[in-house]
Parts: structure tokens; sequence; C-alpha cells
């Protein structure tokens, strides 16, 4: 693909049907990218383990998702480069969604095994490389071409899209693996990915009402004013969530807790209440600024790091509905958090010259950041109880409050009111 002049598209005033037509395109394309994660963190290390791999194997297999980690670095060549005849997005679109479907269908051949694993974890890894770059062409489409009330719209089909996606790729396959055999199974996976895909394939991008010379950069970003403010304030709303999602569960096994009764938990509370934070986080931004709904969302996350706070000083003596009411509240502080941050983030980039650089940027960072401070709460919890791990969880959601109320002075006109 040429180098090309990057184009900032104008707000698009099309019809309710086709603007319907367009969120749900985009939303189809934000569940095929959760795949290869609920892949790499729920499905293969059980599978593997079934198939006698050791757990110093299995303990690698999460590592294949760091291309999302660090898929900013080449977020400006996507940003730069294209096909004219495919249209600016559509060019990464469809190329990554077909490498990511033909990975999964070489995987359906594979054994699970240990002597296969090295072949699958650098199918998952090509898996997570695709989905990450067609992640980054995504979110500059839904920048492109969508502005006011559409930004909070798309951000709530892509968190509850992803968490779909990652649902697909983790529990779903292994009911499907139990039921049909893992061949079937992943094959049915590269079959959800084309069909998903149809719709952009047959899509076609307008023309670009305006052309400019400036070319995506990483040094673009940092030049922005408030860039690295919201940088910082982003990582940190998001930590709490990873705290509490990566500990929750070894308390409760620690705590005597069956692993289906666990399983059951994550999927039922976690999982599903994510989904419902999306859908109340729809309607606070309806009702309130996203600064405001942002908070809100932080402050559910509070409340959830403090209940597990007193659940991990004294798990037997936990009774069920506590456990069930801080799980629900992890689920919904995480959709509401994240739905507003990355409508708040894609404001932001969509008001710059580079969107899907900027918004991808800003997407890496929360991913190191959860990496690092799960890891950190993790270590802390061995050395000094669940209790420290948990404070952990507390501390980040009130820093991130604090840091949040800070930044919101220097950017109002990233409420909906100034859009």
């Amino acid at each position: 693909m040429a180098p090309q002049q990057s184009h900032t598209f104008p707000p698009v005033s099309t019809p309710v049907a086709a603007r319907a037509s367009l969120l749900w395109m985009t939303a189809l394309l934000y569940l095929v990218q959760g795949i290869p994660i609920g892949l790499a963190f729920q499905a293969y290390p059980v599978l593997l383990r079934q198939g006698g791999a050791p757990l110093e194997l299995i303990a690698l297999v999460p590592l294949a998702s760091l291309p999302w980690a660090f898929k900013f670095f080449w977020s400006p060549l996507v940003e730069n480069r294209w096909s004219a005849a495919m249209g600016r997005r559509r060019s990464w679109i469809v190329p990554m969604q077909l490498l990511l479907a033909l990975c999964l269908a070489a995987m359906a051949f594979q054994r699970f095994d240990a002597a296969h694993a090295p072949a699958l974890l650098w199918l998952i890894a090509a898996a997570s490389l695709a989905s990450a770059t067609q992640d980054i062409a995504t979110d500059g489409l839904a920048a492109d071409v969508l502005h006011g009330s559409g930004i909070a719209h798309i951000n709530v089909l892509q968190v509850g899209g992803f968490m779909l996606g990652m649902l697909v790729g983790g529990p779903a396959l292994l009911l499907g693996a139990e039921l049909l055999g893992q061949t079937a199974s992943m094959l049915a996976l590269a079959a959800i990915v084309v069909l998903c895909g149809m719709p952009v394939w047959r899509w076609r991008e307008g023309a670009a009402a305006a052309v400019t010379r400036q070319r995506a950069s990483l040094r673009g970003f940092f030049r922005r004013p408030l860039a690295l403010r919201l940088m910082v304030a982003s990582m940190l709303a998001t930590l709490t969530g990873s705290v509490l999602f990566g500990l929750a569960k070894l308390v409760l096994i620690d705590a005597g807790w069956s692993a289906a009764s666990v399983a059951g938990l994550s999927g039922a509370g976690n999982s599903v209440m994510v989904l419902a934070g999306c859908a109340l986080a729809a309607l606070l931004l309806k009702w309130m600024t996203r600064w405001h709904a942002l908070l809100g969302g932080l402050a559910i996350l509070a409340c959830a790091s403090v209940l597990w706070l007193r659940i991990s000083s004294a798990p037997a003596g936990a009774g069920t509905p506590l456990v069930w009411l801080a799980t629900i509240l992890i689920g919904l502080g995480i959709g509401v958090t994240s739905v507003c941050l990355y409508t708040l983030l894609m404001r932001y980039a969509q008001l710059g010259r580079q969107a899907a650089t900027d918004f991808s940027i800003f997407q890496s960072t929360q991913t190191l950041g959860e990496i690092v401070i799960a890891s950190a709460a993790t270590a802390l919890a061995a050395r000094a109880g669940y209790g420290a791990g948990m404070l952990v969880g507390v501390a980040s959601a009130l820093l991130a409050i604090a840091v949040l109320l800070w930044v919101r002075r220097g950017a109002a006109h990233l409420d909906d009111a100034h859009d």
C-alpha cells in the first residue's frame, strides 16, 4: 500500500437507518476482536491443561496477547498507508479480518497438547496481532464518521461487543469443544469472524471532505495539549477493575469455593454485569456529562473494592449474598467506567488530526498499566495477604477520582454540551 495523505472527516448527517447500520457494523468488528482475548485468557489454558501441557507452558499463553499492549507502535502506519481503491480504514480491516479467520481455521487442525503448544502460541499471537491492528482502524473509522451522541453509542457497543467476543472465544468455545469437539468449534469461530466481516466487506467509505498533509506520528500525540494528563488519568481509571478482577477469584478459591462455582460467579456476575454496566453508561450519558458519568463508574468500583477488602479479611465468614453484591459491583463499575472513559478519549482523539493513533496510545498504556498493577497486587497479596492487595484497588480508585477531577478543569470541552 502506497503512502497517502491523511483525511479529516466531517460529522456525518446520515439517515437513522444508515447510522444504525454503521453502528452495528462497527459493533460486529469489536465482537470479533474480543475472540482472541477469550481464547488466550480462558479457553486455551483449559484445553492445553486437559491435553497434558505443563503449567509452565500454559503460563506463556496470555503473553501471546501482547500486541494489544504495543499496538500504538504501528498505529501511525495504519493511519498513513492505505489503498485508495479499498478506502482508508477498509484497507486494514478487511485483510486483518481474513488473517484472523485463517489463524482460527489453522488452530482447528492442531492438537491441544504440549507437542503442539508452540504452534498454537504462534497462531494465537498472529490472531492477536491481526485483531489489535484491526482495532486501530476500527477506532479510527468510528472517530471519522460518528459525532455527538454517536460517540457514546459506539463505545457502549465497543465494550459490550468486545466482552461478548471474549465470551464466544472463552466459555462458549469450551462448551462447544465438549459438545462438538475442538476442530468443529474452532472452525465455527472462523465462520463467525467471516460472517461478522461481511457488512464491512460490502460497505464503501465516503470521500473525504478535507485533506491535510500532516502525517500521523507518535510525536504528534505528545505535542497535543492535555495528552499526557489524559493518558495518566485514563490509565488510573482502569486499574481498580484490573486488581479486583484478578484477585477476587483467588480469594474465593482459597476460601474453599469450587472452581465451578467461581467460574459461574465470574461468568454470570462479572461478564454479564459488565454488559449491564454498558447499558447503564448509555443512560448516564443521557442524564449527565461524560466526566460526571465516569466519576460515577469509579465510585461504583471504589465501593466494590471496599467490599472485597472486607471479604478478603475474613473470606470464610463472607456470605454468598455479599460476594455476589461485590461481584455485581465490579462488573457494573467496569462497564460504566470503560464506556464513559472511551467516549471521552474518542472525543479527544477526534478533535485532533490522527484519531486512530491517539486512541491507540490511550488503550495501549491502559493495557500496560493493567498488566503491571495486576501483577503487583498479586505479588503483594502473596507476601502480605489478600487485604494488602485489595488496598491497592481502593487506593487506585481514590487516586483515579482525584486525578480526573484535576484533569477535568482543563478539559471541559470534551463534555457533551460542547460537541
